[in-house]
C-alpha cells in the first residue's frame, strides 16, 4: 500500500478514536479524568505527528516528480491530470456508491478500475471514511461545488455571507441602535455610549434529498458521465437552497425564509406590477440604515415581460433599455423561477428587492452520501421505480442553516398578478395606446 495512503488511514483512526472518546465522555455528562486527558493527549501528540511526517512525504516526492528521468515521465503526467472543477467530487460520489452496492470490490478497487490515473481519489477516500451507512465527500472535493453552487444558484450568486458553523451552531450579534456619539470640549466628562444590540442564531439543520442516477453513468468512467453526476449535485442542491432562502418556515428542522424573517416589509399589490410598486420598494430599501449595501432584485421569469413593456402615458419605455444591462430602477436583477406563481385565476407571484450581503448561509461540513434503500421515488405527481429504469438512488445530506441580519435589509411585493381580467385589460390598453401613438407618427 502507498506509503502516503497508510499514514493517512492510521490518522483517520487515532482521530476516530479521540471522537470516540469524547462521545463517551458527553453521553456520561463528564469530564476527562487524568487518565483519559493523559490518552487523549498522547492520541493528539500521534496525530499531529502523523499530519509532520505526511506534509514532509508529500514535498520530497513533489521534489522527487520535478527531476526530469524517462521512466518517470507517465507517472508525472498522471499526477498533473487536470481537471475541471468539481469532477472529482464526481469521481469521488460515483466511487463511493458503486461500493455501497458491490460486494465484491471495495472503494479502492473500483478506483483504481475506473480512474487509474486518478491518485486523489484513492487518497481522498480516507478522508470519506463511511459512516451511519454513508460516505462523507471530503472537505476538500465538497469546496470545489461551493463555487459551481454561486453560479448556478440565485441565492448564492446574490452575494449572501456564508460561514461555517462550529459545531453546528453559531451565535452573531448584530447592532440593532447606533453608538451614542456626542461633541465635547475639552477636558470635559465624555457621556456614556450605550449600544443597542441583538443576537441572530444559526443552527444547522439537515437539508436531504434524493437524486436519481441512471446505472450506465455510474459505471462510465468518461468525462461526459462525471460532468453529468456533477451537475445533477450541483443543480439539486442549488434549488433547494434557492426555494428555502424565500420560502423557509423557520421550524425546528427548516431554516427561515425571507417571506418570514421580513413578513413585515410584505407590500400587497393584489393586481398588475406597476412602475410605483418598483419605486415603492426601492424607496423602502434606501430609507433604512445600510452600510455600503449589496442591492439586487429576484424576479419570476413570467414577470420579465411586464417590467420590459412598461411605458409611461405617452408611450415611452420606463425600465426596457437598463434592463438589458440586467439592471432594474439602477440595479441588477437575476431570473429566478423558484419564485411561486400561484395556479389561481390570477397567478399570484412575487418580487424581492434587498441588501444580500446581510443575508446568511450557514454550512456545518460537507455533503454526506448514501444508496437510498427506497425502490421509488417521485416525480412530480408520478411514482417512478428506480429498479424498472435501471436507476440508482442517491440520498444526500447537508447540514446548513439561513439566516436575516437585518429585516429591513428585505422588501418583497406579494399578490402580483400575471395573468386574468387585470392583466388582460391592462395589455390591452397598453396596445391600444401604442397603436395610437403609431397613428400619430
Amino acid at each position: 500500500m502507498d506509503k502516503i495512503l497508510q499514514m493517512k488511514q492510521k490518522r483517520a483512526g487515532i482521530i476516530k478514536k479521540m471522537r470516540e472518546l469524547l462521545n463517551g465522555l458527553e453521553n456520561a455528562q463528564r469530564s476527562l479524568s487524568a487518565g483519559e486527558q493523559q490518552e487523549y493527549d498522547n492520541l493528539r501528540s500521534e496525530a499531529v505527528r502523523l499530519a509532520d511526517d505526511i506534509v514532509r512525504e508529500e514535498e520530497m516526492r513533489s521534489l522527487e516528480s520535478s527531476i526530469p528521468a524517462q521512466n518517470n515521465l507517465i507517472r508525472q503526467r498522471k499526477q498533473e491530470e487536470k481537471l475541471e472543477v468539481g469532477i472529482r467530487a464526481a469521481r469521488f460520489v460515483k466511487v463511493a456508491l458503486l461500493a455501497a452496492r458491490s460486494r465484491d470490490e471495495s472503494f479502492d478497487e473500483i478506483a483504481e478500475r475506473m480512474y487509474p490515473q486518478d491518485e486523489y481519489i484513492r487518497a481522498a477516500m480516507v478522508e470519506g471514511t463511511p459512516g451511519d451507512g454513508g460516505y462523507m465527500i471530503p472537505q476538500n472535493l465538497y469546496n470545489e461545488i461551493i463555487p459551481l453552487l454561486r453560479q448556478t444558484g440565485v441565492t448564492r450568486s446574490m452575494g449572501i455571507t456564508e460561514l461555517p458553523l462550529p459545531n453546528g451552531n453559531l451565535n452573531l450579534v448584530k447592532q440593532t441602535g447606533a453608538a451614542n456619539f456626542k461633541w465635547v470640549g475639552e477636558n470635559q466628562p465624555i457621556g456614556n455610549s450605550k449600544v443597542t444590540l441583538g443576537n441572530i442564531k444559526l443552527a444547522a439543520k439537515k437539508l436531504a434529498g434524493i437524486i436519481p442516477i441512471s446505472n450506465e453513468l455510474l459505471l462510465d468512467s468518461s468525462m461526459a458521465a462525471d460532468r453529468f453526476v456533477r451537475d445533477e449535485l450541483v443543480n439539486g442542491i442549488a434549488e433547494a437552497e434557492d426555494i428555502t432562502s424565500l420560502y423557509g418556515a423557520g421550524s425546528a428542522n427548516a431554516p427561515k425564509g425571507i417571506t418570514v424573517a421580513c413578513a413585515t416589509n410584505k407590500i400587497d399589490v393584489n393586481g398588475k406590477i406597476s412602475a410605483a410598486v418598483i419605486y415603492q420598494m426601492v424607496g423602502k430599501i434606501l430609507s433604512a440604515k445600510l452600510t455600503n449595501p449589496n442591492l439586487g432584485w429576484r424576479i419570476p421569469g413570467v414577470l420579465w415581460a411586464d417590467l420590459y413593456s412598461m411605458q409611461t402615458e405617452n408611450g415611452s419605455y420606463i425600465f426596457k433599455d437598463e434592463m438589458k444591462d440586467g439592471k432594474l430602477c439602477g440595479y441588477p436583477f437575476k431570473i429566478d423561477n423558484n419564485i411561486t406563481v400561484g395556479d389561481d385565476e390570477n397567478g399570484l407571484t412575487q418580487i424581492f428587492f434587498g441588501d444580500w450581503k446581510h443575508f446568511l448561509i450557514g454550512t456545518a461540513g460537507a455533503l454526506q452520501i448514501s444508496i437510498s434503500q427506497d425502490a421509488s421515488y417521485t416525480d412530480g405527481s408520478k411514482q417512478v421505480s428506480a429498479f424498472e429504469n435501471d436507476l440508482t438512488l442517491m440520498r444526500g445530506i447537508l447540514r446548513e442553516d439561513f439566516g436575516v441580519r437585518y429585516e429591513e435589509a428585505f422588501v418583497f411585493a406579494d399578490a402580483i398578478h400575471t395573468k386574468g381580467a387585470a392583466t388582460a385589460a391592462a395589455f390591452k390598453l397598453q396596445e391600444e395606446g401604442q397603436e395610437e401613438n403609431q397613428q400619430e407618427v
